[in-house]
């Protein structure tokens, strides 16, 4: 699979909200939850252009043919904030390869990660 990773842009937080929102039933058990509501505000569009135009966030998409597949975001340089690949792109090396350009684009040498209990390392 041919990928490209970017800089994200506002007009990504669209897409970027659709590719993560549509991963949610794979880290809570119920997304439509009262509990979840503030979660999931997080990862609206208007959320997402928000952060990709705020100092403390760093945000880069991987695109393929179809369009983006893949997103990390960073926070202060060093805490992975978000970092999503879409299903059928999983297990091409995309979540490597996101993260891989975030640290070479960071002046942190040590990353912090908040992570699901699916989640695998890269």
């Amino acid at each position: 699979m041919h990928f490209a990773i970017r800089q994200a842009t506002a007009s990504d937080a669209d897409s970027v909200s659709h590719l993560v929102t549509g991963l949610a039933h794979y880290l809570l058990s119920d997304p439509a939850s009262g509990e979840i509501r503030p979660f999931m505000a997080g990862l609206t569009s208007s959320a997402y252009a928000e952060r990709i135009g705020s100092s403390p966030f760093k945000h880069y998409v991987a695109e393929d043919a179809a369009g983006i597949c893949g997103v990390v975001a960073l926070r202060d340089g060093s805490h992975v904030f978000h970092l999503f690949v879409t299903a059928d792109a999983q297990g091409q090396g995309i979540a490597r390869a996101l993260r891989q350009h975030a640290q070479l684009r960071s002046n942190h040498s040590t990353f912090t990660v908040n992570a699901s209990l699916n989640a695998v390392p890269v």
